[in-house]
Order: C-alpha cells, then sequence, then structure tokens
C-alpha cells in the first residue's frame, strides 16, 4: 500500500471563559478556565506514525510495560505499519495509554488537555431551542453506550464541532484529558446513582456529561481501549510562530 501523506493538524484557539460543571461547584460561581489552543481534530493513525518514527522507545515493541498493557497498539500490524487497508485512513489512534497520548503531545510541543478545558471546548455548542439540545444529548446518551470500535468514522466527519470550531468531540471516540480522575472520584461509586446523583445541572445535556465523567472515573493510565483517543492541548502563547490557527499561519 502507499505511503500515506501526513500533515499536522489545526490548532484551534479556545477563548476563556467559565462553564458549569456537573461536578460539585460554588454556588452561582461556574468554573472559569483560561484561553489556550486545541487540535481541531484528534491524532491519528498517520499522526502516531510519524511520533514513533522520532522516538522509537514509544514503538509497540520497545514501550516498557509500566507505562501501558499489552494491548497498546494491537491492531497495527507492526511497529511501523499501523494496516490502513484495515483500521482506514484519516481514522482516530485508540488503543494507546494516557502514558502514550502525554508523551506524543509533549512531542509537539503541548500536553493533553485538562479536564476543565476539554468539558469546557464540549460545551460551547449552539442549539436552537432545550427541544434541539436534548434530542443531541439523547442520542450522546446511546452513542456512548455502544461505540462501534470497529468502524471508526474519519476525524473530522461527524459534523459535530463547537463554536470555535473544535470538530468531533463527540461522535467519534471518548478521549484521555490530563487529569481523567478528579480528586472527587475518591468519594463516588460508579453505578447509575452516582450519574443521577452528578447530574447537578438538571438537563439531559449534563447526564450525557455525567456518563463521560464516570466512565473517564473508570480508567486507569495503562488501558488501551479502542474506544479512546486524545487531542492535545497547548498554552498560550502558541509554542510555535508557525502553527495554523483557525486556518491560518500566524
Amino acid at each position: 500500500m502507499p505511503e500515506i501523506a501526513f500533515s499536522q493538524t489545526a490548532r484551534v484557539v479556545v477563548p476563556a471563559g467559565s462553564f458549569h460543571s456537573v461536578l460539585p461547584e460554588v454556588e452561582g460561581e461556574p468554573v472559569a478556565v483560561d484561553s489556550f489552543y486545541m487540535d481541531e481534530t484528534a491524532v491519528t493513525n498517520e499522526e502516531y506514525l510519524e511520533f514513533l518514527k522520532d522516538n522509537p522507545e514509544w514503538k509497540r515493541s520497545k514501550i516498557p510495560p509500566v507505562f501501558t498493557n499489552n494491548g497498546y497498539l494491537r491492531e497495527w500490524k507492526s511497529d511501523l505499519d499501523p494496516g490502513y487497508e484495515n483500521v482506514g485512513v484519516n481514522r482516530p489512534l485508540t488503543r494507546v495509554s494516557w502514558y502514550a497520548a502525554n508523551a506524543y503531545c509533549a512531542a509537539q510541543g503541548g500536553r493533553l488537555p485538562t479536564l476543565n478545558e476539554w468539558e469546557y471546548s464540549a460545551q460551547l455548542m449552539e442549539f436552537d431551542s432545550d427541544a434541539e439540545m436534548n434530542t443531541f444529548s439523547s442520542g450522546l446518551i446511546n452513542w456512548y453506550s455502544g461505540i462501534d470500535v470497529k468502524n471508526l468514522a474519519e476525524v473530522g466527519s461527524t459534523g459535530i464541532e463547537n463554536t470555535e470550531g473544535i470538530k468531533d468531540q463527540f461522535g467519534l471516540v471518548m478521549e484521555w484529558v490530563e487529569d481523567f480522575k478528579p480528586i472527587i472520584a475518591d468519594e463516588l461509586s460508579l453505578d447509575c446513582g452516582t450519574v443521577g446523583r452528578m447530574n447537578t445541572l438538571g438537563s439531559v445535556y449534563s447526564y450525557a456529561a455525567s456518563i463521560r465523567y464516570i466512565t473517564r472515573m473508570s480508567f486507569n493510565p495503562k488501558i488501551t481501549t479502542g474506544m479512546v483517543g486524545f487531542r492535545c492541548a497547548y498554552d498560550v502563547p502558541a509554542p510555535s510562530s508557525q502553527n495554523n490557527i483557525n486556518g491560518e499561519t500566524l
């Protein structure tokens, strides 16, 4: 199969703001988030392959067991062959641990987004009515309950994007965040009752978010599941003057 063309994911600026979390918060004081950059789409197999060429210690045959389990990149044909005929072209990378995702982002001059950054970006959605939001959220709940890891679509293909142009935070894969187990997780059990108690905002949209929080809390940093990928975040100012922000080269 011919070599797949590689291109860097565009980085989108997310302006500072605040949002209401499903986690307990001080009444009347939403969670504040500073401005940051985030990848427009999830990291692809093609992009991770380039990382492995420059960082061979993260190859499947080289990575120490302390950083992953035996499912790491298990669907790739070999260390440097994703097997595009099977995984598809321009598909989100999955089956990488939190440690590996961190290493990739660091190599790009970035990091994983914090939980609050990711959730704030995910809430920057526009709906024409509460009914439209509830319909969207009901679809999310169904999606979370049965992500089809064998038939992942291309990145950027879901048609779902926030007001800043960040794509596929829903409907493609779940994504690693830096602090996927917030401190409160130690006090919560992973059951439907907990999801209900976390639904502090009283809407179908926040119920869907609660499921997302609870699912993350069940992870450990070595897992390599086909339902989880990642994208990177970057502090302000941008790490490089050549970054592509909102489709423009600075």
